[in-house]
């Protein structure tokens, strides 16, 4: 279990910490201690010390489906090796984040220690980039930087892994008894105003849409009653957020170079597909070229993990294209429901919305059947947010996130089946 808790600890600490130049850090620690968690889950399981699940839940069918359909893809991809390596990543991801909860039983004190090991990396991953922001000053060199864990161009904002515990500290200030005290609710409204400011100096559209949505379905899920709780730690962060905006840009004026998106620009330009902001007239790019390909190969698509090279293949070879600051970047398609259908066509799309479809559904269920507890109120929250946020984002390859999410569904199916049981106990009781 050790193991376990260690390798979830550093998962968010995915940074070259030590060596920028020779890429070693605790990206270097993180991998390697997922493979061997996992690991010494099978050698267990293979040597008979440890149980096999004998009863197969419906979501491990979907989860099987989803990665057939990837695997056939990868069988008929163009670049069977790059193909490869790519589903052998997700297979690590869902054996390390799900798998390994699932075979080994976690209970509630397991759970909560496991929860707490992915927030602790968590916040030292905050508090490093505001040191960073108040001995450098904000810059999105800083910020980009941080958000490539694997190669060069390949990268996910900064601020997708600080979403979960952005929702943790809302729910814990709004339903957690021991956190309505006076001290600890001025504790957890200060956490909460670090990370929040790491995810507005990272200037994230996408982020801000999503912490948005998020904050708007947790005052929907929680009621009137409760959510105006949260109101004025939220007005307390902004107020915050924007007074540090201005010290730190007024201590290191030169941090920022002439290029680097603004804050107040980048919150007024959300919904600006137009050349003039350059990021989402990227991302348009990518999702019409996504429609092109798909209808090369419709069925089976053209191989998970290749859109990158294909994209820029293509770019490259049509002079009249336009050239962003981010068109060269090797990345996905910013959206996770097109990279299904590209690289995975139709099979993988439609076992990849059923999978997500079925967690969204089933939370969704138990939300609305029984009574709207903290957890039911998170999890709805965070499912329907992802949900969303695969829309502008494709999480599938960012360890820093999939970990987490895996995380969730394992601990969603937990949460439940401790309810039922609690509610049955009663029941017999009376």
């Amino acid at each position: 279990m050790l193991l376990f808790y260690g390798a979830l600890f550093s998962v968010p600490l995915s940074v070259n910490w030590l060596s920028e130049q020779w890429h070693f850090g605790m990206l270097m620690v993180s991998e390697p201690l997922m493979l061997l968690t996992v690991g010494v889950l099978g050698a267990g399981l293979l040597s008979g010390r440890l149980p096999v699940p004998r009863k197969t839940q419906k979501l491990d069918k979907l989860i099987g489906l989803h990665f057939g359909a990837l695997l056939l893809a990868t069988v008929f991809s163009d670049a069977p090796i790059v193909s490869a390596k790519y589903l052998a990543t997700m297979v690590l991801y869902v054996a390390f984040g799900y798998g390994v909860p699932r075979v080994l039983g976690l209970q509630r004190s397991e759970w909560m220690r496991a929860v707490g090991a992915i927030a602790a990396g968590t916040v030292v991953l905050v508090a490093y980039v505001l040191t960073q922001q108040a001995l450098q000053g904000i810059s999105y060199q800083l910020s980009y930087t941080i958000a490539q864990p694997f190669l060069e161009h390949a990268h996910t904002n900064l601020t997708v892994m600080l979403e979960p515990l952005v929702l943790l500290l809302n729910l814990a200030l709004l339903y957690h008894p021991f956190v309505q005290r006076t001290r600890v609710r001025v504790l957890t409204t200060a956490v909460l105003t670090g990370v929040l400011m790491v995810v507005a100096f990272s200037y994230s559209r996408a982020s801000y849409v999503s912490l948005s949505a998020q904050a708007l379905l947790l005052l929907a899920n929680a009621g009137w009653a409760i959510g105006r709780r949260i109101l004025l730690p939220w007005a307390v962060s902004g107020l915050f957020i924007l007074a540090a905006w201005q010290v730190v840009e007024g201590v290191h004026p030169n941090a920022s170079q002439p290029s680097d998106p603004k804050l107040l620009h980048e919150l007024s330009s959300v919904s600006d597909f137009s050349p003039a902001n350059e990021s989402n007239a990227e991302r348009k790019s990518r999702w019409l070229f996504s429609i092109d390909l798909y209808q090369q190969e419709p069925v089976v698509g053209v191989g998970p993990g290749t859109f990158p090279d294909r994209y820029l293949d293509f770019v490259r070879h049509s002079p009249s294209h336009p050239t962003y600051y981010t068109t060269l970047r090797r990345m996905n398609a910013h959206n996770l429901y097109l990279d299904w259908l590209v690289e995975a066509g139709a099979l993988g799309f439609a076992t990849g919305v059923m999978l997500l479809g079925y967690l969204v559904w089933r939370q969704l269920r138990w939300a609305f059947r029984w009574s709207r507890t903290p957890g039911r109120v998170g999890f709805t929250v965070y499912f329907l947010f992802f949900l969303l946020h695969s829309l502008t984002q494709d999480f599938w390859q960012e360890p820093r996130v999939m970990v987490a999410f895996w995380l969730a569904v394992g601990l969603q199916r937990f949460y439940e089946k401790s309810r039922v049981s609690a509610a049955s106990a009663a029941a017999v009781a009376a």
